[in-house]
C-alpha cells in the first residue's frame, strides 16, 4: 500500500497554522479594551510617570501574566477552538485536544481526526469515549482517516465501544504498536487501517465487522495470529500481504473470495483451512508462501487463478474434490505438487 505521509504533512501544516493563529489572536485580545469598557471621554490629565519600583512591579506582573497565558498550552493540550477541517470549505468545526489526540465535533458526534504529538514516556493510549463542548457531551464514534498514522510511540491503544468505524490508514505506520482490541461496536474498517504496524503480533476482527478494506494488515511483519469476522464474505486483496510470520489464520464459513495477493509472502504459513463457502481464489493469493505444505480445496470452488500458488516451493499436495478437479486441470498441470482427489 502506498504511504499517506504527504497528505498528513499538509494536514499538519494547515491545522497547526489555524490553531497557532487562533491562540495568538486570543492572547492579543486579552490586552484589548472591550466595547463596554471603552472610555467615553478623553483623560483630563496625563498618566503619572511610573517610578523605577513601579516599573519593576509592572514587569513582574507582566511576566506572571505571560506565564499564566502559556500554562497548559504545551502540545496544544486542552485546546478548544474552531478549525476549518476541509480546506476551502469555509466551515469551521469545534476541535478539542486531549492526551495528544485531537477530536472534532460533527453535529451529534465526535471523531478522532489527528495526533499532535507522540509522547515517548506514554506507551498506552486510550481514546476517549466522549468529549464535552459548550455543555454538551458528544460520543466518539469514529477513528478517522489517517487519524493516528505514524503514532510511533504507542505500544497499545484502547478503542472505546462507542466507535463504529475505523477509517483508511487510521493506524498505519504505528510501528511500535503491539496490541489493540477492536471492540464489537465496530462495523467497518477502511483500507490499510493497520498497514505497516510492524510490531503488531495478533489481531481479532469481531463479528460485528461487515466491511473490511484492502490491505488492512499489509506488511505487519510481526503478526502471527489473525481471526476474521464471521460476517465477512471476502478476504480483500492484500489483506495479509507481507505478514511473513503469520502462522495461524481463521477463515470463517461465509467467506466466498480470497482476493488478489491476500497472503502474498506469508512465508511462515504452513497450513490454512479453507471454508466450504469459498468460490474464488484470485491472482497470487498465496504467492511465495514458502512453507505452505498442503491445501484442501472445497467443493464450492468455482475459480482458481493460474498464479494462486506461484513460488510456493514447499507445496507438495493439494486435495481437490473429484467433482471439480477437471475444471482446474490446466492450472494444476503448471505446478509440481500432487493433486489428490477426494
Amino acid at each position: 500500500m502506498k504511504s499517506t505521509k504527504m497528505r498528513i504533512f499538509f494536514k499538519i501544516i494547515l491545522i497547526c497554522a489555524v490553531i497557532c493563529s487562533t491562540l495568538y489572536l486570543s492572547a492579543c485580545s486579552g490586552k484589548k479594551v472591550t466595547d463596554d469598557k471603552k472610555p467615553t471621554e478623553a483623560p483630563t490629565s496625563a498618566p503619572a510617570t511610573p517610578t523605577p519600583e513601579a516599573d519593576d512591579e509592572i514587569d513582574d506582573e507582566d511576566v506572571d501574566d505571560d506565564e499564566d497565558d502559556t500554562e497548559g498550552t504545551d502540545n496544544f493540550e486542552g485546546y478548544v477552538g474552531l478549525v476549518e477541517i476541509d480546506p476551502g470549505s469555509g466551515i469551521e468545526l469545534p476541535l478539542l485536544v486531549y492526551d495528544g489526540l485531537s477530536y472534532c465535533v460533527y453535529g451529534d458526534h465526535a471523531e478522532v481526526i489527528f495526533t499532535w504529538f507522540s509522547d515517548d514516556s506514554l506507551e498506552d493510549y486510550v481514546i476517549r469515549d466522549s468529549v464535552e463542548y459548550e455543555g454538551k457531551t458528544y460520543p466518539v464514534t469514529a477513528v478517522a482517516e489517517d487519524a493516528l498514522n505514524t503514532f510511533s510511540y504507542a505500544l497499545s491503544i484502547t478503542i472505546p465501544d462507542t466507535v463504529t468505524s475505523i477509517g483508511d490508514s487510521a493506524f498505519e505506520f504505528c510501528d511500535s504498536l503491539e496490541s489493540i482490541v477492536i471492540p464489537s461496536s465496530v462495523t467497518s474498517i477502511g483500507d490499510a487501517a493497520f498497514s505497516e504496524c510492524a510490531a503488531l503480533k495478533e489481531i481479532t476482527i469481531p463479528d460485528s465487522v461487515t466491511s473490511l478494506g484492502k490491505g488492512v494488515f499489509f506488511n505487519c511483519a510481526a503478526l502471527t495470529t489473525a481471526v476474521l469476522s464471521s460476517n465477512l464474505t471476502s478476504v480483500p486483496e492484500e489483506t495479509f500481504s507481507g505478514c511473513e510470520l503469520l502462522t495461524s489464520v481463521t477463515l470463517p464459513e461465509g467467506i466466498q473470495t480470497i482476493g488478489r495477493e491476500s497472503f502474498w509472502y506469508c512465508e511462515a504459513l504452513e497450513t490454512i483451512e479453507l471454508p466450504e463457502t469459498l468460490a474464488i481464489i484470485d491472482d497470487g493469493a498465496f504467492y511465495n508462501c514458502l512453507n505452505l505444505k498442503e491445501l484442501k480445496l472445497p467443493k464450492s470452488l468455482l475459480m482458481l487463478s493460474a498464479t494462486a500458488f506461484d513460488c510456493c516451493d514447499s507445496l507438495e499436495k493439494v486435495y481437490c474434490p473429484s467433482s471439480i478437479v477437471s475444471n482446474f486441470k490446466e492450472t494444476f498441470d503448471a505446478y509440481d505438487f500432487e493433486v489428490e482427489e477426494y
